[in-house]
């Protein structure tokens, strides 16, 4: 009984292998072949009652068949979309969701007024210091970094934010904030204080700052790629005021220091002591 059983198994295991359409199709030939064989032998009612079971159990197949492909076509244009609006590295929704929402929030405000928008504050920034981290600790490092700061930011940033990777090391920050810009200052705070963060990699302490620039729609004409340029403008003003107060920081500290070098030299004039100062401020970035 065993060999018979082992016989069989063997002798149907081609057709496991055979794909589900296959299979209806041997099975239809299968059936043709009986129903002729009952024929001749005047088996006419068995004939149409197999007839009936094969042909309701192909329709019963297709039409399963169909939902399930129909299933798989829906799940994979579900993960296309998600690729497409999320960054591969980080996990982030990329720069082509922040304008798909910014779209969408523009349009929502310029039909039903400020209530119905549910973004009114754009908060973009970048890394100091990045390109250092790459070009000194290699790409690996500047990647395991934006990571890091990117699921810090997610850890303590409100949850009706969106935070999102335009690319590179620039970031963005989408904030309702209906409290008057103090929702917005405590969102900039976690920030800067996110992006100082120290990432140990491979016995290294990184550490970078960020530069941060704020933007909000000001009229109904107003686009996300207005939004976006006028944030990036005031990043950049925020970056170029923090490299000259740490210049301005560095020549007061230089001063310092010559004063224990310079008591036998002369003293400057104060139009030339006004001057300098003048200078000091103009510095760009």
């Amino acid at each position: 009984m065993k060999s018979l059983l082992t016989r069989i198994n063997r002798a149907i295991q081609p057709l496991k292998l055979l794909p589900g359409n296959w299979l209806v199709l041997l099975a239809m030939l299968v059936s043709i072949s009986v129903n002729l064989l009952l024929h001749l032998l005047g088996g006419f009612a068995v004939s149409l009652v197999l007839n009936a079971l094969v042909i309701g159990g192909c329709v019963m197949y297709f039409l399963s068949e169909s939902e399930r492909v129909r299933r798989t076509v829906r799940q994979r244009i579900l993960a296309l979309q998600d690729l497409a609006y999320r960054d591969s590295l980080t996990g982030l929704p990329n720069r082509r969701f922040v304008t798909w929402v910014l779209e969408q929030n523009l349009a929502a405000r310029a039909e039903g007024g400020l209530r119905v928008a549910n973004v009114n504050r754009v908060l973009l920034f970048d890394l100091n210091g990045f390109k250092a981290v790459n070009d000194t600790y290699g790409h690996d490092a500047g990647d395991a970094l934006l990571v890091f700061i990117a699921r810090t930011l997610i850890a303590h940033l409100p949850a009706d934010t969106i935070l999102a990777r335009l690319g590179g090391d620039e970031f963005v920050v989408l904030v309702r904030d209906t409290r008057g810009g103090r929702k917005t200052r405590e969102v900039e705070a976690t920030i800067r204080q996110a992006a100082s963060s120290k990432l140990l990699h491979n016995g290294y302490s990184l550490q970078v700052s960020a530069s941060v620039g704020v933007s909000s729609p000001s009229t109904s004409r107003t686009t996300p790629d207005d939004l976006l340029r006028e944030a990036d403008q005031r990043m950049y003003a925020d970056k170029c005021a923090s490299r000259n107060a740490a210049h301005r920081g560095e020549l007061v500290t230089r001063s310092d220091e010559s004063q224990h070098f310079a008591s036998g030299l002369k003293v400057p004039s104060p139009d030339r002591r006004k001057f300098r100062a003048e200078r000091v401020s103009e510095i760009a970035c």
